[in-house]
């Protein structure tokens, strides 16, 4: 079994949940449409490093409506709004306690950890540089190489999760209105 086959069933299902939890644990209607969880999927799976550029643009979008709704459509597209911004932090290594990125960089090996990596100084010699310049730039490599690895599981089960959580939204919508 694999890192990754590993952190799929365990550290992927539970962020999956537990991130979304919040954002629906409440809602009668889910914050997105099908189609949008689907098109997350398929941009994962196809173009893991655009995850983060999809979902900003799916929230500026909400975000230009939001100016000109109602008030009743304005909660919705607040919702919504959230949905794409999870999704953004979900990426990103700086913005949320938990992403993929952040998983990558604590599964680092060893010699590419930060910590081991010599700081930028005066003074330097060449070499030096040079093989500090060398652990930055495999450092690099290997968080790209992860995250086009896992952007694609991680989003896999979050969007199984969404449609999960979307049935069980409209299931008990549905068990209200009759």
């Amino acid at each position: 079994m694999t890192i990754l086959d590993l952190l799929s069933d365990t550290v992927y299902r539970d962020q999956a949940v537990k991130k979304l939890h919040p954002l629906v644990q409440n809602a009668t209607e889910f914050p997105v449409e099908t189609s949008q969880i689907h098109g997350l999927r398929e941009i994962a799976r196809q173009q893991p490093a655009s995850v983060s550029d999809f979902a900003t643009h799916q929230k500026e979008r909400a975000e230009r409506k939001h100016k000109i709704a109602s008030e009743t459509a304005q909660l919705k597209l607040e919702a919504e709004i959230d949905f794409w911004n999870l999704v953004e932090n979900l990426c990103d290594a700086s913005t949320s306690d938990w992403s993929v990125r952040k998983e990558g960089h604590a599964h680092l090996p060893e010699e590419l950890r930060e910590e081991n990596i010599p700081e930028k100084r005066p003074g330097m010699i060449p070499e030096e540089q040079t093989h500090r310049n060398q652990l930055r730039k495999r450092q690099r490599e290997w968080l790209n190489r992860w995250t086009n690895e896992h952007i694609p599981v991680f989003f896999q089960r979050f969007c199984t999760q969404c449609l999960y959580r979307k049935a069980l939204i409209e299931m008990h919508q549905s068990s209200k209105e009759q």
